[in-house]
């Protein structure tokens, strides 16, 4: 507005002239006249003064102790400890830069991942990636963190979980199923990095395509598909949605237990990452996803079920800190519905949290109807 009006007054408008053709009363011409521009750009910083004055310390505390916090992150910690706060992503990251110019607080840029890659079809496609991630507790002490994400290649809709112990084949599978209900539907085709798949070194070396997961892949439904080592263009989103978390959510927060971080994990991603306009796609992810769920294919009927229901009630397991023992009776139960229950409920519902742990193979009885 300032411009406009300065340039219709090189131009040799008077106010009223000025007032008339931009549709504006003649006391904001007035204003604008005799101003200079310093004293304009002097203005905009005092209105965003008396908007975000109340936050500067502790945003100010927020980048002195972490330097390389993005003002996406600052905007979200805003958003999730005080109710009052109602500012624009765009305010925030130019007054996050007012601070760290008037403070002298330079920041660590964090690269922008490539996803030089087609959309697919709603439903056609999600992208699985693993992480680690390093955070403290309240007492400053570390603690490693495993993470599991998961995004729809469509409508960029994400799910993130996390657990404190390396991840193997049966907690993959669980991960799967949580993504899966977080979802309400299975997409027809779920992306690998295959270096992280086949051969996962942050995961203890445990191998993920095994043959508990072969099954399971089977029961629920699913295609698999690798994508090619050092290759940008074919696993972008897989790139992105982990080191997202990290550097989102989970960066600088504080671990207090693993089921408050990932219940503030599912916060953030109903409060933020799915519901801020994603800057490839330009959309909102959670309003695609709207669309998107009607085209996942349904969670197979026994998913999730207690496994006593499962076998009809004949269900008998006993363990030791040395030995994890389990028969089942499975008669009552179709073929598909056997194979389903094998993939699942051995290495879920009974497996303990050691890598080294390998369900027991369930021989069907040749009763089972087919």
């Amino acid at each position: 507005m300032y411009n406009k009006i300065q340039q219709y007054k090189e131009l040799g408008f008077n106010k009223s002239q000025i007032a008339r053709r931009l549709g504006i009363n003649i006391k904001t011409v007035r204003k604008y006249w005799v101003l200079k521009p310093e004293e304009v750009v002097e203005m905009k910083y005092q209105k965003r003064v008396s908007k975000y004055s109340e936050y500067e310390g502790i945003m100010l505390e927020w980048l002195q102790k972490y330097p390389d916090l993005s003002s996406s992150q600052v905007h979200d910690w805003l958003r999730e400890r005080y109710t009052s706060y109602n500012g624009k992503p765009r305010s925030i990251r130019n007054w996050v830069q007012q601070l760290r110019r008037k403070y002298s607080i330079a920041k660590t840029t964090i690269p922008r991942q490539y996803q030089a890659v087609e959309d697919p079809p709603m439903g056609g496609q999600a992208q699985v990636d693993f992480g680690e991630k390093k955070v403290r507790n309240e007492q400053g002490e570390i603690t490693k963190l495993y993470g599991f994400g998961l995004v729809l290649s469509h409508s960029r809709y994400k799910y993130v979980e996390w657990t404190n112990q390396p991840i193997t084949t049966a907690k993959a599978i669980e991960m799967h199923n949580h993504a899966f209900e977080y979802l309400g539907g299975i997409p027809t085709e779920l992306v690998y990095d295959q270096d992280r798949v086949l051969v996962v070194s942050e995961n203890a070396g445990d191998i993920l395509y095994t043959a508990e997961f072969e099954k399971y892949r089977q029961a629920m439904g699913f295609q698999i598909r690798l994508c090619r080592a050092y290759d940008p263009e074919s696993k972008g989103r897989i790139e992105a949605v982990i080191k997202y978390a990290k550097n989102h959510f989970a960066h600088h927060r504080t671990y207090r237990d693993l089921a408050s971080f990932n219940q503030e994990c599912r916060d953030w991603l109903e409060r933020t990452a799915n519901s801020s306009v994603h800057g490839t796609t330009e959309k909102v992810p959670a309003q695609v996803f709207s669309d998107e769920k009607d085209h996942l294919k349904p969670i197979p009927p026994l998913f999730g079920l207690n496994p006593n229901k499962i076998a009809s009630g004949i269900l008998r397991h006993g363990h030791s800190s040395s030995d994890i023992s389990t028969s089942y009776s499975l008669q009552n139960l179709t073929l598909s519905e056997a194979v389903f229950a094998k993939a699942i409920i051995a290495p879920i519902q009974l497996g303990p949290s050691s890598p080294t742990y390998r369900p027991t193979i369930i021989r069907l009885n040749t009763s089972i109807t087919t």
